[in-house]
């Protein structure tokens, strides 16, 4: 390698480290985290909390409306901070809404029990503490302050893990829980306002809030919010879906599996999170050598975690999740289309063309939802695996079809 290809890769190898172990400090958190839901709550409960964070991480996603993926791009273009202020307005008012709806039709779920109705509204008030969150991490993201951007994810994390370590026991309420989360969020988002105050100089000098402002940040973010809140219902469809159509039991065996691979996605999210600023940067740029490198792990990831799929359920979760083992063998190699669906997705974004994920990421959803409603009811957890990893797959094949033409 060149002196001038490390010097154009060292800003994103530092990075990636950073963001590397921010991902395995707080993977390990969750991961630790999960176990002793999934111990502690009992397969059901555990299918529970499940449905409810995935309808309240889908509601964080839709409530920032594209804001988040819109000013990193811009502040990592042109370094301006101006807009923070109508991006915390618009989520506000989208969190407000979204709170009154849940609180109003979430007695209408099918399956859903009266302390998962209660736990749900309860925890549904996260969405104001997280609309300020994200516009914390937006600033830091987009600053390239990693290091920041790491401590205020672990303190998150392991903050959460000793909420649950201390105050959850076996057969506890749901309903406690989800104040918990609350009160972490709530907690982790005054940190985040610190760590900005500390890190950005003059983070707060530029805070005007304008009408104006949110008008044309609204209209700029529109394209990324539908492809956002697509990827996002794509992302946890599975559990909703099995959710409403099998209970709290089977949700949460698929939860287990899902979760693992989640993990095992580590060092994919940390280069990902640190290429995105640096894609906005520098358009030209291939970055064909950390994708070649990525795709190399997702294999190696994918054929590990396949194999190794019964000794990972039973030392993790137990024998009560053993019927996930066939689940996590089918989603382990979600890995590698899952490698290449980001990479094209942020060098579609990083280039301002996000119709082509749009197009994509429409399609796999639409195909996630035909196939879970046919296997899911005529197979259960494997149905819904196949599922998964089916439609990852089209999307992936998607996606080059359109790279290739491009």
């Amino acid at each position: 390698m060149t002196t001038q290809m490390m010097k154009q890769h060292s800003p994103l190898v530092k990075n990636s480290l950073w963001l590397l172990t921010a991902r395995i400090g707080t993977q390990a958190a969750t991961a630790l985290f999960t176990i002793l839901l999934a111990r502690r709550l009992g397969s059901a409960g555990f299918g529970e909390y499940a449905f409810i964070a995935a309808i309240i991480f889908v509601g964080n996603m839709l409530t920032t409306f594209g804001t988040d993926m819109t000013l990193i791009r811009e502040i990592a273009a042109h370094d301006e901070l101006s807009q923070l202020p109508a991006a915390l307005l618009i989520q506000l008012g989208f969190s407000i809404v979204l709170i009154f709806v849940i609180w109003v039709f979430v007695p209408f779920l099918p399956h859903q029990s009266a302390e998962s109705i209660l736990a749900l509204r309860v925890y549904s008030s996260a969405l104001i503490p997280l609309a300020f969150f994200t516009v914390f991490t937006i600033a830091l993201r987009g600053k390239q302050q990693m290091d920041a951007y790491t401590w205020l994810n672990l303190t998150g994390s392991f903050l959460q893990l000793i909420f649950v370590w201390f105050f959850i026991k076996p057969n506890s309420s749901i309903v406690t829980l989800a104040f918990l989360l609350l009160f972490n969020q709530l907690i982790v988002s005054l940190v985040g306002a610190m760590i900005c105050t500390n890190q950005i100089q003059g983070f707060w000098r530029g805070w005007r809030f304008s009408g104006k402002d949110v008008s044309i940040l609204l209209n700029v973010s529109t394209p990324l919010a539908i492809l956002t809140v697509i990827a996002m219902l794509y992302q946890k469809l599975s559990v909703t879906m099995i959710s409403m159509m099998s209970g709290a039991v089977m949700t949460g065996l698929f939860s287990a599996s899902q979760r693992t691979v989640e993990g095992a996605k580590t060092g994919h999210v940390a280069v990902f999170t640190a290429l995105y600023p640096a894609m906005a940067q520098d358009k030209n740029r291939s970055f064909y050598l950390p994708w070649i490198l990525l795709l190399v792990g997702a294999g190696v990831g994918a054929a590990i975690l396949s194999a190794l799929a019964k000794p990972i359920v039973q030392i993790l979760f137990g024998a009560e999740y053993e019927a996930s083992i066939p689940a996590l063998q089918i989603l382990a190699w979600i890995l590698i289309p899952y490698a290449v669906n980001t990479f094209l997705t942020l060098k579609f974004v990083a280039s301002e063309n996000e119709k082509p994920v749009l197009q994509a990421s429409l399609a796999s959803l639409v195909l996630l939802i035909a196939l879970n409603i046919y296997w899911i009811p005529r197979a259960g957890l494997v149905g819904a695996g196949w599922s998964a990893l089916i439609a990852e797959t089209i999307q992936a094949g998607l996606l080059l079809a359109h790279w290739r033409l491009t």
